[in-house]
């Protein structure tokens, strides 16, 4: 596998076929079921509690960025052979139309992450030599749901995932192209992010340069699913 390099940003490599067709589609079926179960969860009752998100200050701007205040619901979901996991889930995340799901260490993760995507990504990072093969790793997840608003698909505003999320960030894309912004002081680079995506910000790129996915044209006709994109984001300590 040879993924790309970005010079100018140290530590960003991508590989825009990283799942084949197929793949995607298992695993957009695995997302929006996973969704769903969220939504009846947060249905079913249970304060929401606030959550504080700090931003560097390089960040923030007069007219796009993410908040560093949102609201969560601590939720519990059953998996096979009596698995119980634990999620923080934010109905609404950084804009109108984004929810998020964040599934925190090894025990919490879906099944479908920990058994199809956990042990291709590790083989990944080990590869790129940033940790070795046989080095244990406790993984974190970030499901992105993005749905329409406002006549557009959601998009997620400028933001630096914060250091827990783990020391790199693997966004997978699994459903509908999006275009991913990277800046940093004047510089801005984009990078359009295919369905089967895998994009991987590790060093100065992960935590000196914000990023962001742009809302995107809602495709025409009746909506069938809310849900109009999915992304897969791991991480790990």
């Amino acid at each position: 596998m040879s993924l790309q390099r970005f010079p100018h940003v140290p530590g960003l490599l991508f590989d825009p076929t990283y799942f084949a067709p197929p793949e995607c589609a298992g695993l957009l079926a695995h997302s929006l079921r996973l969704y769903e179960r969220l939504e009846v969860a947060v249905g079913e009752g249970g304060a929401s509690e606030q959550a504080h998100i700090p931003q560097p200050a390089y960040v923030r701007s007069a007219d796009h960025n993410l908040a560093s205040e949102e609201r969560f619901v601590r939720v519990a979901l059953s998996e096979a052979q009596g698995r119980t996991i634990r999620a923080e889930y934010f109905p609404r995340y950084g804009e109108d139309g984004h929810s998020l799901g964040y599934f925190q260490r090894d025990a919490n993760l879906p099944d479908f992450v920990r058994d199809e995507l956990v042990p291709g990504v590790h083989g990944l990072v080990a590869s790129e030599g940033l940790v070795t093969p046989e080095q244990e790793l406790t993984w974190k997840l970030t499901a992105n749901f993005y749905r329409r608003a406002n006549g557009r698909v959601a998009g997620f505003p400028f933001h630096v995932d914060i250091p827990s999320n783990g020391v790199v960030t693997m966004i997978l894309n699994v459903q509908r192209e999006a275009l991913f912004q990277i800046a940093k002081g004047g510089a801005v680079t984009d990078i359009m992010l295919p369905v089967g995506a895998l994009l991987l910000l590790s060093g100065e790129s992960r935590y000196e340069w914000k990023h962001r996915v742009l809302p995107s044209e809602a495709p025409s006709g009746r909506a069938g699913h809310p849900v109009e994109r999915v992304s897969l984001v791991l991480g790990y300590q």
